[in-house]
């Protein structure tokens, strides 16, 4: 019989995956590798219950006992060219506010943002058609690259607005190969 250790240690395991299967994004993958070594099976883990995983692959799902797994890994997906360079989240950034692309504003920042972003944009129409064109008549430029240091950059970004400017500094971090947006402090 197994201990109640190794019974809570495989509880908060399940946990820690079936959490990261349904916070992860989308286009991401489980792999599954199988007890006899050679075999593997991709897909998208569903549920775990009673030493049953129930995978997604390809649209159908199939169980898979506890007993015939040697391991699951995750595979995240490939990081989007649009944010190669902090100058590139920028500008897109930028770009869907202009649009008014809530969605697209919002996958913009880092994962720890954007909870907060989405609900600062929960606004009315009216509200929102007021960022929209205030984007619109703002001009942003950036002199220099941004400075990186590690998976953390700093881009000096000047806004234009009729006869008013400023500049300041942006800041980004590196989430998958991906830079995304900090909020300032």
């Amino acid at each position: 019989m197994a201990s109640i250790r190794t019974v809570r240690s495989c509880f908060f395991l399940v946990a820690a995956l079936l959490a990261a299967a349904l916070w992860a994004p989308s286009a991401r993958a489980d792999v599954f590798e199988m007890l006899d070594g050679k075999s593997k099976i991709i897909g998208k883990l569903i549920q775990y219950y009673d030493g049953v995983f129930t995978v997604e692959i390809e649209g159908q799902t199939r169980k898979l006992s506890k007993e015939q797994i040697k391991s699951i890994s995750f595979q995240l997906p490939a990081p989007r060219p649009e944010f190669s360079t902090p100058e590139k989240t920028f500008e897109r950034s930028h770009k869907a506010m202009i649009e008014g692309n809530i969605e697209k504003v919002i996958d913009c920042y880092a994962l720890p943002y954007q909870g907060i972003v989405a609900t600062q944009m929960d606004h009315s129409a009216e509200s929102l058609k007021k960022m929209q064109k205030e984007a619109k008549d703002t001009h942003f430029s950036h002199e220099s690259p941004a400075v990186v240091t590690g998976d953390r950059a700093t881009l000096k970004v000047k806004l234009q607005n009729g006869d008013d400017s400023a500049t300041h500094d942006v800041v980004f971090v590196r989430e998958n190969g991906e830079w995304k947006l900090v909020l300032p402090l």
